[in-house]
Order: structure tokens, then C-alpha cells, then sequence
């Protein structure tokens, strides 16, 4: 096995110019993320079905080449169980790699397993054992091992010999397109990425928050989003999200309610107590009309009945036709359609194709 590592500007530019007249490549990443709220990238592998190239983000820190080859439409980027490679990308270049094939989503298509693991995937296809002891290497280490270098690079060799054997049974099959449409939907969830002031609507439990309380929320979660990503801290290492909840819910204004009823440390009340009472004192005073609408929580019992018609007829398309169910159907998306009588987004597209329809005619059925 040959390698090229890169640890000088110019070598990676010359790496761009040459996988940018290949149509695929494969792409891995390997970073660490200790006490950080972004990952810190500590080894990116490409690649093209001839070369495999190690790039040193510690050597060569300006990555900014790389931009035109993992957004060129004419280069399909390999990944398997790309979320984290996307985040490393987002935050290295500030792009989402596209076009995109992820073999673990493959893997689910063809009906190979879901969430299969990179070792199981290779192990399947190819009858190879992937090593496992560089797992949870340090890879920001220096110099890396000769068998951290080894390893990485197999991620990616390896990587594009599945794919080779993924794409022509995905092609005999006619489900090409449904793993191309799965990833192009990669990377809108990215928790790095949500809006700051998205981010209340991920804590459960805010269905019975009045429109003072959310609004309360709504200003603390996105303070300590903004907080996290300019220190570059863990959000927990700001304030816990519990603590936030109690705040917002109780009207906790005081630095002693902070450490005693929201139970947050001393270090943190004396570092951001007084930003955190005016925040929530403010958001407190504004007029209701300027707060967060109320969430509204669907309390409509669930017919288990027809949940389980449901269920079968995604199982029993599942069976015939070879394919994880898990990638059909999720529970949630059955509920949406029950009570509304219309696909929802996640049974548009090729889903729609396949099951999609069949769930509408169990509907009609139903009595």
C-alpha cells in the first residue's frame, strides 16, 4: 500500500488539480474533539482510485483549495457515515461536500444492514478485516504512527472498492437514485449549525411553557450557542441545559436561585450570572406579541390498530423486496401521515415510489 502525506501548501494544490480530473474520490476525516464545541481536524484522506493522499491540517492549515474539489459537481465525494466529516468540512472550509455517496446509507438501500459499521461494510464486500486498535487514535499527535498512516489510509482505498461494488448492484436494482436523494439531504441537521436561535425548540418538555417563558428560553439558548461557538467551548461547559430550563420556567433572577435551584456551579455563576439575568430579565419585559408562539403538542391518541397495519405493510415491502426497513419508514412519519391523511416530507421522493402509495391505500382501508 503507497501513500502520499501532505504537509506543504503546494502539495496540495497539486493534489486538487489531480483528483479534480477524477470523477469520484473517496474522502475520510479524522479529527478529535476533547474540551471544544467544533472538532478539531487532525488528518483528511482522499483518494482518486490511483493515489491515496494524507493531508496534514496541522501542517498545511490554510485547506482553502479543497473548496472547488468537494463542491465540484463533476467530482462525486465518497464518504461512509458522513455527518461528522460534513461538521469537519463546515467548519475547516465552511462547505458541505456535494455531490455526496454515502455507503452506509448504501449499505441500508441494498438491504446489505442499517448503520452498518466502515469495519462490517468491508468485512462483507470484500472479505477483509478492517484493523480496529487506531479507532480512537490521537490524531493530533505528531509525527502520526506508521500504522495510524496505514490505517487512515485504508479507510479511504477500501471505501472505494465498496463503492464499486454497491453502485453496480444498486444499478441492477434501479436504487441509485434513492441514495442520491438520501444524501443530498445530509447535513441540514448538523447540530453546529442550527440557527442560535432555533436551538429551544430541541429541549422537550416546553409544550406547557407560556409565550414569556419560551421567549426566555429562546434568548438564553441562543446567548450560550453564540457563547459556545466564540469560546469554542462545550455548551454544557457554559451553562447545563437543565439549568437554562429551570431559569426560563421558574423565573430564576437572582445569582443565588442560579446556584441553588438551577444548580449551576459557582464558576459559572460568577463568570456569567449577571449576562444571564439581564438576558432573561429582557426577554421577561418584552411585549407578548414579540415572544416565541406557544408549542403546540399534538395530544391525538394513536390508533395502535392502524399504527400496526401500517407497520406490516412497510415490513412486508421491506422483506420482498430485501431493504432494511428502517430506512423505508420512521415511526414518526407513520404518525404524520395518520393524522393527517397526507405524506409527509419524509415519505416524499423515492419513498413515495415504494411505500409511499401502499400506506395511503392502508389508510383508505382502514375502518
Amino acid at each position: 500500500m503507497t501513500y502520499q502525506y501532505i504537509e506543504q501548501a503546494a502539495q496540495l494544490q497539486q493534489v486538487v488539480e489531480v483528483c479534480s480530473r477524477a470523477s469520484v474520490i473517496a474522502v475520510d476525516t479524522e479529527f478529535a474533539r476533547f474540551d471544544t464545541y467544533y472538532p478539531i481536524v487532525g488528518l483528511i484522506q482522499i483518494y482518486d482510485g490511483n493515489q491515496c493522499y494524507l493531508i496534514d491540517p496541522l501542517a498545511v492549515t490554510d485547506l482553502s483549495p479543497l473548496k472547488g474539489l468537494m463542491s465540484s459537481p463533476d467530482t462525486l465525494k465518497l464518504f461512509h457515515a458522513c455527518s461528522e466529516d460534513i461538521e469537519v468540512f463546515q467548519r475547516c472550509i465552511e462547505i458541505n461536500p456535494a455531490p455526496m455517496f454515502d455507503t452506509q446509507i448504501a449499505a441500508a438501500a441494498l438491504g446489505t444492514g442499517f448503520s452498518m459499521s466502515y469495519q462490517r461494510l468491508v468485512e462483507h464486500y470484500m472479505e477483509i478485516t478492517v484493523p480496529k486498535e487506531e479507532t480512537r487514535s490521537d490524531w493530533l499527535q505528531r509525527p502520526l504512527t506508521i500504522s495510524q498512516m496505514e490505517y487512515a489510509a485504508l479507510d479511504v482505498i477500501y471505501l472505494f472498492e465498496v463503492y464499486n461494488h454497491q453502485k453496480t448492484q444498486l444499478q441492477q436494482l434501479d436504487r441509485a437514485h434513492w441514495v442520491v436523494e438520501d444524501c443530498e439531504a445530509m447535513g441540514t441537521d448538523i447540530p453546529t449549525m442550527v440557527d442560535p436561535d432555533e436551538f429551544y425548540l430541541k429541549i422537550k418538555g416546553i409544550s406547557r411553557f407560556d409565550r414569556h417563558q419560551l421567549n426566555i428560553l429562546k434568548q438564553l439558548c441562543a446567548w450560550r450557542e453564540n457563547l459556545a461557538r466564540k469560546k469554542d467551548v462545550p455548551r454544557n461547559r457554559v451553562v447545563d441545559q437543565k439549568a437554562l430550563f429551570a431559569i426560563a420556567k421558574n423565573d430564576l433572577f437572582e445569582k443565588d436561585a442560579l446556584q441553588a435551584e438551577a444548580k449551576m456551579s459557582h464558576g459559572q455563576v460568577r463568570k456569567y450570572g449577571n449576562d444571564i439575568i439581564a438576558i432573561a430579565n429582557r426577554a421577561r419585559g418584552q411585549d407578548e406579541d414579540e415572544c416565541p408562539a406557544l408549542i403546540t403538542k399534538d395530544r391525538t391518541p394513536i390508533d395502535n390498530s392502524l399504527l400496526k397495519k401500517l407497520k406490516e405493510a412497510v415490513e412486508s415491502y421491506a422483506l420482498e423486496s430485501s431493504i432494511s426497513p428502517e430506512l423505508l419508514v420512521k415511526r414518526r412519519h407513520l404518525e404524520a401521515l395518520m393524522k393527517s391523511s397526507v405524506l409527509p416530507p419524509g415519505l416524499q421522493g423515492w419513498r413515495k415510489e415504494v411505500v409511499g402509495d401502499v400506506l395511503l391505500d392502508v389508510l383508505a382501508t382502514h375502518s
